[in-house]
């Protein structure tokens, strides 16, 4: 099945509200403990002193896992949407004063695209540099590898989970029937186009290959996802 590249930003108050809605809590969860496999392996320790940053946060899922993980950590989400900047700032705001008192949460709208790393921080650099089902949303994928190196010093580690662009349009299709058993015509009708825009394991290799960023893996997460990890 060929790639079919989908919107970058989801902009609409009903697609936000969709996704805001839907569980993916599973997957995230294995996400969260990738990484903290990771760092545990290389006894790597977050202190008070590192930034953790979550590009296309969208409402905040993995950001909000990621400071009650590290919640002495600060941690930045940020998304080109001004409506999913507003839902994970009202997500952040549900939340009761003793656990917000506790945390280091902090969200910002901007395009992904023109970032550096001087927008973000003038004393840090960026400890963790995460994604959750961003890169399919990026229509030029040049442009999301541009960011990391931007946004990377040579110490900054990269976690991006995203789905796997199933072989054909039989299984992408079935994919599809599952997900309109649990959500809406808005977020299956999403799910669907963001399956056909997902990129291949092997297709990243190889850009990855053609862009000379060698510490990059990629691995296959399960049969529907895979993340791309290590430096730049």
């Amino acid at each position: 099945m060929r790639r079919e590249p989908e919107q970058e930003l989801m902009n609409t108050r009903e697609q936000v509200m969709a996704y805001a809605k839907g569980d993916f809590s599973i997957g995230e969860k294995r996400f969260i403990e990738f990484i903290n496999e990771f760092l545990r392996k290389r006894e790597i320790i977050l202190s008070s002193k590192d930034l953790i940053v979550d590009l296309g946060c969208g409402p905040g899922n993995i950001t909000e896992r990621l400071s009650k993980k590290w919640p002495n950590v600060n941690v930045l989400g940020i998304d080109g949407s001004k409506e999913m900047i507003l839902k994970a700032k009202d997500n952040k705001n549900r939340n009761n004063t003793t656990y917000k008192s506790s945390r280091k949460l902090e969200y910002l709208c901007a395009d992904i695209k023109k970032l550096k790393l001087t927008e973000i921080t003038s004393n840090e650099k960026i400890t963790l540099l995460v994604s959750n089902s961003l890169i399919h949303h990026i229509t030029n994928i040049d442009d999301f590898f541009c960011c990391l190196k931007r946004l990377s010093t040579r110490d900054t580690i990269n976690f991006h989970k995203d789905l796997r662009r199933p072989k054909n349009k039989k299984i992408a299709l079935d994919l599809k029937k599952e997900c309109s058993k649990e959500y809406n015509e808005i977020l299956t009708n999403d799910y669907y186009a963001s399956l056909k825009a997902s990129y291949r394991k092997d297709e990243l290799e190889e850009i990855i290959k053609r862009k000379e960023l060698y510490s990059l893996d990629v691995i296959e997460e399960s049969n529907q996802y895979l993340i791309v990890y290590g430096n730049v």
